[in-house]
């Protein structure tokens, strides 16, 4: 269902002006071209969606949706065939019992929308819930004058090619916030010019590296010159672009560790000496007037005790797995968002762990001038650990929420942005008293 000579039909020069960006791009992260957009629609594409493409009922076109939850049996139109005027049939009062007769009249008349196509967009091609953005290929959820993005999910940037809630621009195979010209990184935020790394913040110039803050030419988390970073850079990018034109795919940087046991005991000599952390105090009390006064203003009825309404409010939204420290034994939340969940679970830290052992292990100068694609799952080994907390800019009395972008008083969500007082949803952004959402 998805690529240029996938359901959808192709549209008019939207596949060749994304096509002539992607190989801009390339020239710009690997230093050359690696041949066409679409010889590596595989590659770009593993692990995001799901995206389903059914018929619509009035023309029996291809509609692009995205989400995965909905009925096999539910019935789609294209977004541009939607009427709004016309009113729908009138049910049947004396047919209408209660709640479950209620739903019972209106599924028959349930058609759903795809190809969400809103706001000022154009030269769109087989993707859906698209905002205000241009040549968009083959994605999902884009939004806020995005341009020239293919096989990618949740983005808000230009130049971007495959990868998972990103927002930046020139970007390969990323999960990453105000980032730029990066090529397979995942959770990084600020950063520019980094490779093959995670858990980077305010980095530059950074690859194969983790869990590192405010930090520049780096290989393996060793500090280099600036020439010397450029040189090894040079080698490393060449061998991947010719691995990449060769075989139309890269390891993806979690990959790299799922068959290799865990080298602990440098990482145990550090932790030894890392000091007790202070747990920030919380409390429910705002969290549970918000749900009271929300439910009353909904309801009529204040709720109280938010936790006996959980199922009900996760029912249909993204949630968490449990895992724990690998230093520590203490329990983590591993959000069902972006690759989290592939995080390699012999390998997780706490954010505070993460970041104290990151400023502490590196590669050794004679591994990192031998370091390459092929061995770099033995010589990273003892520095690669991953951590499903994120935790950026002003943050208060969140509970159970693994990521924290400026946002106080939530609870058990899932990447709040700018927001208040929610609970039990994914993805709020600049929103206030939400609970049970997606």
């Amino acid at each position: 269902g998805i690529g240029h000579n996938g359901c959808m039909p192709a549209a008019s020069g939207v596949y060749d002006e994304v096509n002539r960006k992607w190989k801009s791009t390339c020239k710009i992260l690997l230093g050359g071209e690696v041949g066409e957009l679409d010889d590596f629609k595989e590659w770009l594409y593993d692990y995001n969606g799901p995206r389903s493409i059914a018929k619509s009922e009035k023309s029996g076109k291809p509609v692009v949706s995205f989400d995965g939850r909905y009925s096999q049996n539910a019935k789609w139109i294209s977004m541009d065939e939607v009427q709004f005027s016309p009113k729908p049939p009138s049910l049947v009062i004396n047919q209408i019992k209660d709640i479950d007769s209620l739903l019972q009249g209106i599924s028959e008349q349930i058609i759903y929308t795809g190809n969400i196509h809103l706001g000022n967009s154009s030269q769109i091609e087989n993707s859906t819930t698209v905002m205000d953005s241009h040549y968009i290929y083959n994605s999902e959820s884009v939004w806020a004058a995005s341009k020239y993005v293919a096989y990618t999910s949740h983005v808000i940037g230009e130049c971007v090619f495959g990868g998972n809630c990103v927002s930046s621009n020139f970007l390969i195979r990323c999960n990453s916030i105000h980032s730029e010209r990066c090529f397979e990184v995942s959770k990084c935020d600020i950063c520019s010019g980094c490779y093959y790394s995670h858990g980077l913040s305010s980095c530059h110039d950074c690859m194969f590296s983790f869990n590192l803050r405010a930090k520049r030419n780096r290989i393996g988390n060793l500090q280099l010159t600036k020439d010397k970073y450029a040189a090894l850079k040079q080698k490393l990018i060449a061998e991947m672009r010719e691995k990449l034109r060769k075989d139309k795919r890269l390891p993806h940087h979690l990959d790299l560790f799922n068959s290799i046991t865990p080298d602990y005991s440098q990482r145990k000599a550090v932790y030894s000496k890392m000091p007790p952390l202070k747990q920030p105090k919380t409390d429910m009390a705002a969290i549970e007037n918000a749900f009271s006064e929300v439910s009353k203003l909904i309801f009529g009825v204040p709720y109280s005790g938010i936790g006996k309404y959980a199922n009900w409010l996760k029912r249909n939204t993204h949630g968490f797995e449990e895992g724990k420290s690998c230093a520590s034994g203490n329990p983590l939340l591993i959000p069902n968002y972006a690759d989290f969940l592939r995080f390699p679970r012999n390998r997780l830290l706490s954010l505070e762990e993460a970041e104290f052992i990151g400023e502490k292990l590196s590669l050794n100068e004679q591994e990192v001038e031998t370091l390459s694609l092929a061995n770099a799952d033995k010589l990273l080994s003892h520095i690669a650990y991953f951590s499903p907390d994120w935790k950026s800019g002003n943050n208060s009395n969140n509970i159970d929420c693994p990521i924290e972008i400026n946002c106080s008083d939530c609870y058990r969500s899932i990447i709040n942005l700018f927001c208040k007082r929610c609970a039990f949803g994914w993805w709020p952004r600049e929103s206030e008293h939400l609970f049970g959402y997606n």
